[in-house]
């Protein structure tokens, strides 16, 4: 289906009924469209006609039409009613009228059912999660400490981070804060802890091989340690997960503007498909150059944005919703925040910032990377005829 015009309020003199029922009459199956943009108070129509081999005809009677649209030629008389009596029609099959794709549709089911599990999933998590980055000891890496819930849904929750959070549990923040010395248990969970590898991501590996050259660069210790046990679900989870009130508000709100319009033209199988696809690449891509830590739908987010600017490019007849100066924010956005990066990384590497900014870049740009190509496959055309 591919659309032929699209007839507005600015243009009184076209009648998009008139229209539609000429190529009806000529054999050009057609559908008219009612749509009803957010902001506009007046509808306007669109066209589509079904059959490929027909678009440039009827394009071209368009134009005509377009030109001048009083020509007797586009007034198709309807047949003479057989009781004058009965009220007036509008003209019915085969005419179809739906409100339209541009137009605010009902929420889909999978958009409905992911953020309420997202929104869930924080809500309970807040009121669990206590100090969130617990005090420095000698040796041994800092991290978020998290709920059972993040245990379970974070990508990786290796060993040596199991054993951290065990040793918190015997030798607490407030302890370590107050400068209290270790029992003689949590001393020796303290020695097995810095014996036990983990993978910290090539980020890490990276800079603590510039400050010590002695340091291994690829000898990074296991990887995918729970999913290797079988939790295969820790591939797609880190996007259910968030930390702050701000991170959920702001990716909720991209989420519900972008996803939804996605959900309506490709339906819920679909749908589903690109959310994991841009899931599992963002969140892989990131575990690999950070490690465990990180949460957050902003991978799949820009992955739709990456889908809809693929679509406006290859069909833009779909009518997806992404304005150039909404598209020009997100890069820049993107972009600015690997800048950043770049920066702190530059600086870490001459020793003189400690911290990386934990922005998971790598998730913002591999998840684009993903929904784009998506976006350019045939299979994710719209299924709305």
């Amino acid at each position: 289906m591919r659309l032929i015009c699209t007839i507005t309020s600015a243009q009184p003199e076209e009648d998009p009924y008139v229209f539609s029922l000429y190529l009806t009459s000529i054999g050009i199956s057609n559908e008219l469209e009612e749509v009803t943009p957010l902001r506009e108070e007046m509808p306007s129509y669109r066209i589509w006609a079904y059959e490929e081999e027909q678009i440039e005809k009827a394009q071209g009677l368009y134009a005509s039409y377009h030109a001048n649209p009083k020509d007797p030629l586009f007034h198709v008389q309807l047949p003479e009613k057989e009781n004058p009596d009965a009220p007036e029609e509008k003209p019915a099959a085969p005419i179809k009228r739906r409100r339209g794709i541009l137009s605010p549709a009902p929420f889909g089911k999978i958009s409905i059912l992911i953020l309420l599990t997202v929104i869930i999933i924080f809500g309970w998590a807040q009121v669990k999660r206590g100090l969130i980055i617990p005090p420095t000891l000698p040796g041994i890496a800092q991290a978020p400490l998290l709920t059972s819930v993040d245990e379970a849904l974070i990508y990786d929750y290796p060993t040596y981070f199991q054993l951290r959070d065990q040793l918190l549990k015997i030798y607490t923040p407030q302890q370590i804060k107050e400068k209290v010395p270790p029992s003689a248990s949590a001393r020796a969970l303290m020695q097995e802890i810095r014996l036990t590898p983990y993978w910290m991501g090539f980020y890490d590996r990276v800079v603590n091989h510039f400050r010590k050259p002695n340091f291994p660069l690829f000898d990074g210790g296991p990887m995918f340690e729970k999913i290797r046990e079988g939790e295969v679900w820790r591939i797609f989870t880190p996007a259910l997960l968030h930390l702050g009130l701000l991170h959920i508000f702001f990716n909720v709100l991209w989420f519900i503007m972008l996803g939804n319009q996605i959900e309506y033209r490709l339906g819920p199988f679909k749908y589903l498909l690109l959310i994991f696809f841009a899931a599992i690449v963002s969140n892989t891509s990131q575990y690999l150059m950070s490690g465990s830590y990180f949460m957050g739908l902003s991978g799949v987010i820009t992955g739709f944005a990456g889908f809809i600017w693929a679509r406006q490019q290859v069909a833009p007849w779909e009518g997806y919703l992404l304005h150039r100066m909404t598209l020009i924010f997100l890069g820049v956005f993107v972009v600015g925040m690997f800048g950043l990066q770049t920066v702190f990384f530059i600086l870490q590497l001459t020793g003189k910032f400690e911290r990386s900014i934990g922005i998971a870049n790598t998730a913002h740009l591999s998840g684009a990377l993903a929904g784009y190509l998506l976006g350019r496959l045939p299979y994710f055309c719209t299924h709305r005829k």
